[in-house]
């Protein structure tokens, strides 16, 4: 099919149509009236028809892009590579670029950093000189070192009150109490009398002379100490009669110390334990020790435990008429022993008294039922008639009505015959009461059932049957619940019509319109629709053409060709 070009109507002066007419190159319909509002000519492959710039016609343009941010996925929380594209405008053209480029464009880039704190624990600063440093040096006594240089002199320097000094010259003076710390070999043989607070040596300290130490306490704490000594003497000095304990005491931490000395107030040697220390003095409250070691000599005092050399008891003991020194196994007799009737003796009869004896330990024997306080079984019939069986007796299981019973070895079997009613056989009870609370009755048929069906409203239904359409007969039914109705009721199944007043409330001012069964139903015509057609007295389509202009017709015929 060929293009069509559009026609118009021609107006006059007066504005009145008085033709028609071809559009024109250059003549265009407003939006105002469904046209474009511009001449337009087809555009160039890619472009869009969108509306212009001033937002009062159509034109062909290029496709614009538009990122909406609020409403894309959220990266937030997403670590970023250097692969990661982002949008970039590069002096109006647009386009993709990564993070790597971004990298590169800082990292090559210098700039002056205002108002930053870095972070020396994460970052690593280099080349920065002292010219940048607010502080670039450091002042010792009246000093001072740039940070990065030395100095082998220190001026102003008035006192050391800790650390290590190293001095070339051997000269040194202290002017005060504090101490004076050697850590290197010093030979002060020729130095004469040395007088300080303290001297605290870390070497070696090698005393050609004697020794003397005055003062309250002397603390060696070596880790072993040896000693070419032969004697060591104690409490030096003591003259007259003698006070308080001296020894060694040993120190057991959170344990009380143990002490080895002598004990003065007992004028004895001691070993024991107690809350005392090497700074206790006087008489010492001693917990006696236990001291593993050989003895020789005499001992004086209780002594307990095992002999290890005895051979024998130093007075024999008789035991049950046989003497016994501990040197050998003596033999007893039942006749040696003085009280035999109050003894159980394998070989003797004797009567036992108040004695327990384990069945699950020995074996019991020969016990007649006359010895047993319980020698009889009792058993009784459903009429409480009982009779009681001896053990070792014996008794007879009789067959009654429809059972019997029968023996074979060790096993009684007991059967029943027809007239007895078992769980596995199958039976026509008689005059039988089976309660349905006590027992489940199933696979009954209906056949076997005195009333078998339900009949209501004209309808009867058998047992297990169903009727999805019945026919009820209602007549007498009076203040039946509509609550209690559900489904369809077909226009078959009513023997009369149903009031208005009888039905569900209605869509309100809408038409009601019945199909090709006669079903009622509401239809999408309104009241207000059904009101325009009042007073039409013919067809209304025919009316409509009637008054179709001539004009009008030949206008139409012409634009759809």
């Amino acid at each position: 099919m060929s293009s069509k070009k559009p026609i118009r109507a021609v107006f006059n002066d007066s504005n009145v149509a008085t033709g028609l007419a071809e559009y024109q190159s250059g003549e265009f319909i407003p939006l105002t009236h469904g046209g474009l509002g511009a001449s337009l000519s087809i555009g160039s492959a890619g472009q869009v028809l969108k509306v212009n710039s001033g937002g009062s016609a159509l034109e062909f343009g290029a496709v614009e892009a538009i990122v909406n941010i609020d409403n894309a996925t959220n990266l937030e929380s997403v670590t970023l590579a250097t692969g990661d594209k982002f949008l970039i405008s590069d002096g109006g053209t647009e386009g993709r670029a990564t993070l790597a480029q971004v990298d590169t464009l800082f990292s090559g880039t210098s700039k002056t950093l205002t108002n930053k704190t870095i972070s020396g624990s994460s970052n690593t600063l280099s080349n920065i000189g002292n010219s940048s440093l607010s502080n670039s040096a450091v002042t010792v006594g009246s000093t001072s070192i740039s940070l990065g240089a030395s100095s082998t002199t220190l001026a102003g320097l008035t006192s050391v009150t800790s650390g290590t000094v190293n001095i070339a010259d051997r000269h040194i003076k202290t002017t005060d109490s504090t101490n004076l710390v050697l850590n290197e070999a010093i030979d002060i043989s020729s130095a004469g009398a040395i007088t300080a607070g303290s001297i605290n040596l870390s070497g070696n300290a090698v005393i050609s002379g004697n020794l003397t130490v005055s003062g309250s306490t002397t603390s060696v704490e070596t880790t072993n100490s040896t000693i070419s000594d032969k004697l060591i003497e104690l409490a030096t000095g003591t003259s007259g009669t003698p006070s308080g304990d001296s020894g060694i005491i040993i120190e057991r931490g959170s344990s009380n110390n143990a002490f080895i000395g002598f004990d003065e107030s007992a004028d004895k040697f001691i070993v024991g334990t107690g809350s005392f220390t090497g700074s206790t003095t006087g008489d010492l409250t001693i917990s006696t020790g236990t001291l593993v070691a050989n003895l020789q000599g005499n001992v004086t005092g209780d002594v307990t435990g095992n002999a290890d050399t005895a051979t024998a008891l130093a007075t024999a003991r008789t035991i049950a008429g046989q003497s016994f020194d501990g040197s050998g196994n003596i033999t007893i007799a039942s006749t040696d022993l003085s009280n035999t009737s109050a003894i159980a003796l394998l070989t003797s009869s004797q009567t036992l008294t108040n004695k327990t004896i384990s069945g699950s330990n020995n074996t019991l024997s020969n016990i007649g039922n006359s010895s047993l306080s319980n020698s009889t079984v009792t058993i009784a019939d459903d009429s409480s008639t009982a009779v009681s069986v001896p053990l070792g007796g014996g008794f007879t299981i009789l067959g009654g009505s429809g059972i019997t019973t029968s023996l074979n070895g060790s096993e009684m079997t007991i059967a029943t015959d027809g007239a007895v009613v078992t769980e596995t056989s199958t039976d026509t009870l008689t005059n039988k009461t089976i309660s349905g609370s006590n027992n489940t009755l199933s696979n009954i048929a209906n056949s076997s059932l005195t009333n078998s069906s339900v009949n209501f409203g004209g309808i009867t239904v058998a047992l297990g049957a169903s009727d999805t359409t019945p026919a009820f007969d209602l007549t007498d039914a009076t203040n039946y619940p509509t609550s209690s109705l559900s489904g369809t009721i077909t226009n078959a199944q009513l023997a009369g019509s149903i009031a208005f007043s009888k039905m569900v409330n209605l869509t309100t001012g809408r038409a009601l319109v019945s199909d090709g069964s006669g079903d009622v139903s509401v239809s999408d015509v309104t009241s207000a629709e059904i009101d325009h057609l009042d007073g039409v007295s013919s067809n209304i389509q025919t009316q409509l053409d009637a008054k179709a202009s001539k004009p009008f017709a030949i206008a139409q015929a012409v634009a759809l060709g």
